[in-house]
């Protein structure tokens, strides 16, 4: 179920980006941006849900103008409060430190905007009251934007920044990357 509404939310924009003609759009070269994500945290078996919000750096290398890569580097913005469950329900404070990534980027470019695809991997450290954890694995996301400026880029994304175990780190972005 939230598989299908998350492919429906971007089936709309993919299909608008997709249905025009392919243009040259920087079709190589570096890249780097900033934004800032909302993440929802998640874990059956401990709490659950925790809205928390984290500055993002990216950068990247397109090879041509479907393929390319880019790492991430994202920090917290503030703690959501969440209860542990066990015999006694527990308030504590979660936090997401930073988290790293990498990323093979495909993406589909016209003369509006692009559709992209994300597969990489995460190390992401959080905290939980004054415990540190750290968790990482598989990372996938997907993404369209729009040509702001020559080079200039507005994108919106959904991630499912980390799912391992029984955590479930899911997060939605926006962000604008400069071409160069």
């Amino acid at each position: 179920m939230k598989l299908t509404r998350i492919l429906l939310t971007f089936a709309l924009p993919a299909t608008l980006l997709l249905s025009n003609p392919s243009v040259a759009d920087n079709e190589r070269g570096f890249f780097a941006g900033i934004g800032a994500s909302a993440i929802n945290a998640d874990d059956e078996k401990s709490y659950d849900g925790a809205d928390l919000w984290i500055a993002e750096l990216m950068a990247g290398y397109k090879y041509n103008s479907f393929l390319g890569g880019e790492v991430r580097y994202g920090t917290s913005l503030g703690a959501d409060t969440v209860f542990l469950d066990g015999e006694d329900t527990i308030e504590v404070d979660m936090d997401i430190n930073h988290y790293r990534a990498i990323y093979y980027r495909a993406e589909a470019t016209n003369q509006h905007g692009r559709f992209y695809g994300l597969l990489g991997y995460v190390d992401l450290d959080y905290r939980l009251e004054n415990t540190d954890f750290s968790a990482d694995g598989f990372s996938w996301g997907v993404g369209f934007g729009w040509f702001v400026a020559p080079k200039l880029n507005l994108n919106f994304e959904y991630k499912n920044l980390l799912d391992v175990d029984d955590q479930d780190f899911t997060s939605i972005s926006v962000n604008l990357d400069y071409r160069f």
